[in-house]
């Protein structure tokens, strides 16, 4: 039995219990949930916490990114390195949440739904192997040396992800579920990517799940009404489609 299918007999936990479906925006974490290496989250900037709880320090990491956005933010890495810990490895995931930076006289969180990575990738730079990028080309680009990382078409995506995946063996999976959804002329945020497309690059996830070459994964939700996923309703739905095609009966949220 593969290692992902062997915990998924374990309980599922709520790390932040969803209280009410409000505004995620840049650093409100309104629930977090995780069963063995799979994680939902409504914001995205508590991928970094996730990933930590898998990885040991100083052992090669392989990255893919499915998400509309880069999330590597830099304007202000410096800044906001120094109101993190020299070692993140352990921090509890109040603590995480709870960093806070004063920027151009601002007090704000460290830890964003836009810079998660950008701090990550500062932090594990010299442990990084294989590294992939499928994005809508939106955001600042990865704070990694030219030529060190590849990006992903969407029309290349369902059909070539296994063999991505068969460059690395220690890989963290990071999805944001507004990849699967583009502006509309009158504003509105609508899905455009076809169900057999998400049925088979869930499947090949769920492969790499289950011959524990994917060591982590994490999904997001990213819900706001007004935001890239088309609000609360059509980001549920999107997520009880993946969580069918991955095999994960246990994750729901309450009406």
């Amino acid at each position: 039995m593969g290692d992902y299918l062997w915990r998924q007999a374990l309980a599922c936990t709520w790390h932040i219990p969803l209280s009410h479906r409000g505004v995620s925006g840049h650093g409100t974490q309104n629930f977090l949930w995780q069963n063995g290496p799979v994680y939902i989250m409504d914001n995205h900037r508590a991928a970094w916490w996730c990933w930590l709880r898998h990885l040991v320090p100083g052992e090669p990491i392989d990255l893919f990114h499915i998400d509309r956005h880069t999330d590597t933010l830099t304007s202000n890495l410096p800044l906001w390195k120094q109101s993190l810990p020299t070692q993140m490895h352990g921090v509890s995931l109040q603590d995480y949440l709870g960093y806070r930076t004063e920027v151009h006289g601002f007090d704000t969180v460290t830890i964003r739904w836009d810079n998660y990575l950008s701090l990550f990738l500062e932090y594990e730079q010299a442990n990084l192997g294989s590294v992939f990028f499928a994005t809508h080309g939106d955001g600042d680009a990865p704070n990694l040396l030219s030529g060190s990382w590849r990006d992903i078409v969407p029309w290349e995506l369902p059909a070539n992800f296994d063999f991505y995946l068969s460059q690395g063996n220690n890989w963290i999976v990071n999805v944001d579920l507004d990849y699967f959804f583009c502006k509309m002329d009158d504003g509105s945020c609508q899905r455009f990517l076809a169900e057999a497309y998400v049925r088979d690059l869930c499947f090949a996830i769920k492969k790499n799940l289950d011959n524990g070459r994917i060591k982590v994964l994490t999904i997001c939700l990213t819900p706001d009404d007004d935001g890239f996923s088309g609000g609360w309703a059509s980001a549920e739905t999107l997520c009880a489609e993946v969580c069918q095609y991955l095999g994960i009966q246990d994750f729901q949220l309450p009406s």
